[in-house]
Parts: C-alpha cells; structure tokens; sequence
C-alpha cells in the first residue's frame, strides 16, 4: 500500500507519508505547517503505540509556514515516535564563508540538544543535486531521488540567512503551539476561469531565496513515483529531472505541486513535461491566495485531463468545481474535509 494525506496546515504544508504493509506501515513526514494539529499528534501517537517509527523527517525550508510546527513538534519529542534521520539543510550546510551570528535559530538548537540522526542519509552533508547523485534508499523498500537545491542555491540563501530566520520566527521565543493566524484573507472571487486567459498569463519564475533552497524530490515505492515540489523553483526541477536521462514527460502516480500552486513556480512548460493523472494542492488559501488561477489553469490545460486535489474547499478553489469548466476542459476535482486528504495508490 501507498498513500499520502496532506494533514491540515493553514497555508503551509504538513504530509504523511505510509507505504509497505497496511497494518504496519513505513512513514515519513513532510513539514509541519505552521502548528503542530490535533490530526498529526493522533497519527504520531498511534504510531508510537504500534511501535513503530518515523523512517524520514523532512524539514523542505525555511519558511514558516513548513517550518513553525516542527519546532512545536521537536520540542515535545515526536510525542515518543523514535526518528531514523531527519533532512535539514541548516546555516552549517551551506557553502561560502562561516559567521557565528545568530546560527544558533531555534531549529538547530533542538536538533542538536535532543540528539537527532541529522542528514545521516548524507553523511551528515548538505542535501544537494550537487553532491548526491544516485537515489537514497529508505528502509522498506522505498527510495528517493533528490530534485533541489544544488549548491548555487544553497549558496544565495547563505547571504539571506539571517533575514529569513527572522521571517520565519526561528530567532524567537518558541510558542507553545506554533499557531500562526492569517494577517489577511488572500481569497478570490466566484466567478467562472477564463482558463486559456490565466494560463496564458506571462510567466516570472520564483526568485525567494528560502523556496530556492527547498528539498524537492521523488519518492518510489514500487512501480509508483510521486514527486513532492516543496516550495522548489520549476526550473530547478525540470533540469533536475532531465538530468536522470529520462525522456519527458515524465510519469509521476501524483505530483504535489510547487510552492502550493504559486503561479510563479508552476510554469508551462513544468506541467507539460509531466505525465502524472493526480496533482496535489495544499493551502488553504490565507495570505498569499494559494493556489494561484493561473497555476491551476495550466494544469487544467496540460495536465491531461488531471485530477485537481485540494486539501481545502475554499473560495480559491471551489470554483474549479464547476461542470461547465469540467466539461469543457476535461478534468476532475476532489476536495478534502477540514484540510485533510489522503491520496491511496494501488
């Protein structure tokens, strides 16, 4: 069995991971939104409960809204759920020139105070293209073949990196719950797409330091490939995944979108270089008006009568749902409740 749940995380991003036998399964978590939910503690402690144990934690970057729950989540143990290894590209694994102000932001002080396997898939290294060729082995079976960052945008988010740990709280005080409330609504109108006009609207690539830093990948289990976009930039994706050899498009049993739709990392030519049925959205909308029309419209029109799943039913994304479009542009929608999905290959 296979599936993955995007857990309920406001605007940010939290995935659970299961694969291997149904009634033990093998798991990895992706992020942690902006608080630690009331579904992931229930998760964690069944599993605790079963014995069993995280196989992957994987921390994509450094924004808050990935990063803020995993503080709460590090600070109270896992809830007893032993970590095989945790992925985390911290101020130590980014190339250029070392300077000790504030390098001690909140994420690293809990890694090393609790004393956690950290990179261990990696030698303790950077995670980058650059330095990892071949795919890492996960335990039951599964393997992952690493997308982004390479070394150059490691680099660029070295010169930020104090910048962007105080975006994202990491110097502060820890709150008990990490809980981030909107500042506004970024929600849209109802009114029907013009989808060839929003997909055709002018593209400009993603240019934030921190999501050019996210640890983007492809996950196998199987015959199936999912490829988790964290926050990455397209273009670091796609050469990414033609330098595997492959011949696009390339098949994918589920794509979970970058940077949660953003019309600035989901391009033309990202979506039709992918053959994949499903493509997962997760936000619920708040701030930043995730997903972008025109990221879900070039899906829509390249995606090959695609599947849209949302983690959220929101004013964003419910007018996607709407038969004429449905019709006429040969895709279907599906709609989480309360900010949980679960996505279950075969």
């Amino acid at each position: 069995m296979l599936e993955v749940t995007a857990l309920p995380a406001n605007y940010g991003d939290c995935l659970w991971i299961e694969y291997g036998d149904s009634h033990a399964p093998h798991v990895i978590l992706i992020d942690c939104g902006l608080s630690v939910s009331k579904n992931l503690r229930q998760k964690l402690e069944a599993l605790v409960a079963r014995g069993g144990q995280l196989e992957l934690v994987v921390v994509t970057h450094i924004d808050r809204d990935h990063i803020a729950g995993m503080i709460g989540l590090l600070e109270k143990d896992f809830f007893g759920v032993p970590v095989r290894d945790l992925w985390f590209n911290g101020l130590r694994h980014l190339p250029g020139e070392a300077f000790s102000e504030k390098e001690g932001e909140r994420l690293t002080e809990l890694i090393l105070g609790k004393g956690l396997p950290w990179n261990q898939d990696f030698g303790g290294g950077p995670i980058s293209v650059d330095s990892v060729g071949a795919p890492v082995d996960i335990p039951g079976g599964a393997s992952i073949h690493l997308l982004s960052p390479d070394d150059g945008l490691l680099k660029r988010l070295r010169k930020k990196w104090i910048d962007v740990c105080d975006a994202a709280g990491l110097y502060a005080d820890p709150l008990a719950e990490h809980i981030v409330e909107s500042e506004r609504e970024g929600f849209g109108g109802g009114n029907a797409m013009d989808v060839d006009a929003l997909a055709d609207a002018p593209f400009i690539e993603d240019v934030a330091e921190a999501n050019g830093s996210s640890i983007a990948f492809v996950f196998q289990y199987g015959t199936h490939r999912i490829l988790f976009g964290a926050d990455a930039y397209p273009s670091r994706l796609l050469a990414s995944l033609s330098a595997v050899g492959e011949q696009p498009p390339y098949k994918f049993a589920l794509v979970k979108l970058p940077h949660h739709g953003s019309k600035a990392n989901v391009s033309i030519p990202f979506i039709k270089a992918l053959n994949s049925p499903r493509y997962l959205f997760s936000s619920n909308g708040k701030i930043y008006g995730h997903p972008s029309p025109e990221a879900v419209a070039r899906t829509v029109r390249h995606g090959k009568t695609p599947e849209l799943i949302f983690n959220y039913e929101t004013s964003l994304t419910s007018p996607w749902n709407d038969a004429l479009l449905i019709a006429q542009h040969q895709y279907s929608t599906v709609y989480g409740a309360e900010g949980t999905v679960t996505v279950s290959l075969p």
